[in-house]
């Protein structure tokens, strides 16, 4: 695979492999300063302005207006939810409104979405019924239009239900339109390769959401009975492996067709996304760590930042690449590593958290995910558990108490969807008493002692046996 740069982006992509040269791996501040949305596009990503000006020639000016209305909606869910106010159908029509904002052109249903999301926040609750799942398709997402999203909003239900020891009661045939080989590649190629100027719509979202939840469900990692093809799992490895994956920045993301050929992109999400749920599991991760840091000062998707800023939503992601990427990582990389990874807890703390235990809401899409993103973030660089802490040796004894302040604040909140019970389950599991693992040198000794008295004990009976044998 190739990673091919648009004519404007090219001096910013030597100066990208000059500093790799030079750093081992990190663009950091002194060396690249802050780069503007545009820039970071030039370099990792992709630009779909001038493609979606193409399509329509008011694009520019009906998405200010409509991203406008979005976030204006955006407020008003958002206190409900702090009011108490559960809205599953809400939360799933402002996510698919977000989608067609951002990522088409398609002001039709843009309006719709709108209109739909407004009406439903004057009503006192949503539509009875809404979070049942359907007997006919399996789907526990009633609100959603695109099949992706459905996809998605029923991954975050029945990886609940299996964390309550439960399963859906109805078979998950929503499913049916990908499985066998041919059904799921011919599904990824659809949404693999953008051509906006044509379509008015940048694919890149739908691939990242709907091909990461589908390997969710394919390779266990949410465990259902639902009976998969047996070389499905096979063909979707195969296609992240030798289709998917570019070997020259080892990261995933959307592909554009553009007058001069086909732009393969560098998205962080994506990759976070595919390297999680694989476990870790891909290959090319030496590329994956020069690229992960050489984005640092880049904006997001193609870099951390969001509008110039920190977040604890892409710091997560950066966090977890550096943990599977750490043992292929140079001693110059782990110290830059490091470094970054210590601004981001300082962030998340000082910045984001409010004495109460409540987070202040940034880039995140909802109340819930204002608080399941930092907690994320500080499971995963081992704020809250000693063993998790792979790039620092430092105590942190006020975790607990943090820990707990802000299990009581979401606790007040009353909040119902899975992604707040999920963030709940994990900050009340860190108070109860953990078992003390043992290690290996303490599994060894124990065995070699259970061996030596052992030995002792037979050896005592033998010469028992042999002085009455004498008697």
């Amino acid at each position: 695979m190739q990673f091919r740069l648009a004519r404007r982006g090219v001096s910013l992509f030597f100066l990208w492999i000059y500093v790799i040269s030079r750093t081992g791996g990190l663009a950091s501040a002194q060396d690249l300063g802050h780069m503007t949305r545009g820039q970071s596009r030039a370099v990792f990503g992709y630009d779909t302005n001038a493609d979606f000006l193409g399509f329509n020639p008011r694009f520019r000016q009906l998405h200010r207006q409509y991203s406008t209305e979005l976030t204006r909606l955006q407020r008003a869910l958002a206190q409900q939810n702090r009011a108490g106010r559960t809205r599953p159908c809400a939360r799933q029509i402002f996510l698919e409104a977000r989608w067609l904002v951002y990522y088409t052109a398609d002001f039709v249903r843009i309006k719709q979405r709108l209109e739909a999301l407004r009406a439903l926040l004057r009503q006192p609750h949503d539509p009875p019924g809404c979070e049942a799942q359907s007997a006919t398709d399996g789907s526990f997402d009633h609100c959603s239009q695109a099949w992706f999203l459905k996809v998605d909003a029923n991954c975050e239900v029945i990886e609940d239900l299996a964390a309550e020891g439960k399963k859906p009661p109805y078979p998950l045939h929503f499913l049916d339109r990908i499985n066998s080989p041919v059904k799921l590649r011919a599904y990824l190629d659809s949404v693999l390769i953008s051509d906006v100027r044509r379509s008015g719509e940048d694919k890149s979202y739908e691939m990242n959401i709907g091909g990461t939840d589908l390997m969710r469900f394919i390779t266990g990692e949410i465990p259902t009975d639902y009976r998969f093809d047996p070389q499905l799992k096979q063909t979707l490895l195969d296609y992240l492996d030798n289709r998917w994956q570019d070997p020259q920045t080892g990261f995933f993301g959307g592909w554009y067709r553009t007058p001069t050929g086909v732009r393969k992109t560098a998205n962080l999400s994506t990759t976070f996304h595919i390297a999680a749920y694989l476990h870790g599991r891909l290959k090319h991760w030496p590329q994956i760590i020069q690229t992960t840091l050489a984005m640092q000062d880049h904006e997001f998707p193609y870099g951390w930042l969001e509008e110039g800023h920190m977040s604890n939503h892409h710091d997560f992601d950066v966090v977890r690449l550096l943990r599977y990427g750490w043992p292929d990582m140079s001693e110059t990389q782990r110290a830059q590593a490091r470094v970054a990874i210590q601004k981001m807890l300082d962030f998340c703390l000082k910045e984001t958290l409010n004495p109460d235990g409540s987070f202040k809401m940034m880039d995140e899409d909802t109340v819930a995910s204002s608080y399941s993103l930092p907690v994320a973030f500080l499971q995963e660089v081992g704020y809250f558990e000693p063993g998790r802490r792979f790039w620092t040796d430092a105590e942190f004894p006020q975790s607990p108490d943090v820990a707990r302040r802000i299990a009581a604040h979401l606790r007040s909140l009353h909040l119902d969807d899975p992604e707040a019970k999920k963030t709940l389950r994990l900050l009340e599991s860190l108070d109860q008493p953990k078992l003390v693992k043992p290690s290996r040198g303490w599994i060894i000794g124990g065995v070699s002692g259970l061996l030596l008295v052992g030995l002792l004990w037979h050896h005592s009976l033998r010469t028992r046996t042999v002085q009455r044998s004498r008697a």
